[in-house]
């Protein structure tokens, strides 16, 4: 399974997966070891907290499909920057997306 999510993102690892009546449910989290701030373009290795992000992606065998991430948010070390916090993105998931629509194209 870690290959399959190294598949849709290279910078998550897989955890575990449930089925749940018609539901699989994916967990997966990061394994990068810094984030780069989308404001300013500073470098963090700072975690400010860790939460839950939810999405719905596309069937596998007639399963809705369900993946919980464990994102970061992190600490932005610039001064100068107009936001103190921010939180890590992936390739797989645009921010603010629910759902992955059969295009790729997030929504």
């Amino acid at each position: 399974m870690d290959e399959f999510i190294k598949i849709l993102d290279p910078d998550l690892d897989y955890i575990s997966h449930e089925i749940t009546g018609d539901t699989i449910v994916i967990r997966v989290a990061s394994n990068k070891e810094e984030a780069v701030c989308p404001y300013c373009g500073s470098t963090s290795t700072t975690k400010h907290r860790v939460y839950e992000r939810s999405f719905q992606d596309l069937p596998i065998m007639d399963l809705k499909t369900r993946i919980i991430s464990y994102n970061r948010k992190m600490f932005c070390p610039n001064p100068e920057c107009n936001h103190t916090t921010f939180a890590e993105t992936f390739r797989l998931l645009k921010q603010k997306a629910k759902k992955q629509s059969a295009s790729g194209k997030n929504s």
